[in-house]
């Protein structure tokens, strides 16, 4: 048997032999392929939107993991479910957010921060209730005396209300607000002489 005769013989199996080498060596990842999936890393992200204040047990069930490589993760981000322990969240998150060393504050005073202190008034529907059905519970506090509204307390936020849905035009009801603690004292006095008003922003 000639040289030619037996590579023609055999060229078939040679030919499939080195197809299925090749394809063999294009499944097999790459070290480069390798070293991406080892580099990714467990993330703990929102599942839906939890608003400010959400309890650490809320934000547990609305958490999942996800593994991102390691330039796509925050600074102080959760890898655990067990990085969620006490407080609340300090900020309002949206789905997909990374849950991190800053979302999470002692309680819902501390969340809006160390300047302010919590009190609670007594307020006329009137005064108060819109505007926080408006513009939210971000609100200015105002006196209102026989010289003209004055603004004693900015940005306060309402912490706990009456459900507006359910309340009456002149009914009287206790709102708990967070203000600044330097303006307590104003705050208190006006509640007292029954002329405080909150103003939508």
């Amino acid at each position: 048997m000639t040289i030619k005769t037996t590579a023609t013989k055999y060229l078939p199996a040679m030919l499939a032999f080195a197809f299925v080498l090749a394809g063999s060596w294009i499944l097999l990842p790459s070290e480069e392929d390798t070293a991406d999936a080892e580099a990714r890393i467990d993330v703990v992200v929102l599942t839906r939107e939890l608003p400010e204040g959400a309890s650490a047990a809320e934000v547990r069930d609305a958490s999942t993991i996800r593994s991102l490589p390691p330039e796509a993760a925050s600074v102080g981000a959760f890898d655990s479910l067990d990085d969620i322990t006490d407080g609340v969240l300090a900020v309002a998150h949206v789905a997909g957010q990374q849950l991190t060393d800053y979302s999470f504050a002692r309680n819902r005073v501390a969340a809006v921060g160390p300047e302010f202190v919590v009190t609670s008034v007594r307020l006329s529907a009137q005064n108060w209730s819109g505007a926080l059905r408006i513009s939210g519970d971000v609100v200015d506090v105002y006196a209102l005396t026989a010289t003209g509204a004055t603004l004693v307390s900015p940005d306060a936020v309402v912490l706990d209300s009456p459900a507006l849905d359910d309340l009456q035009p002149s009914a009287e009801a206790v709102i708990t607000i967070a203000i600044r603690h330097d303006t307590l004292s104003e705050v208190l006095f006006a509640a007292q002489k029954e002329q405080l008003w909150l103003v939508g922003k």
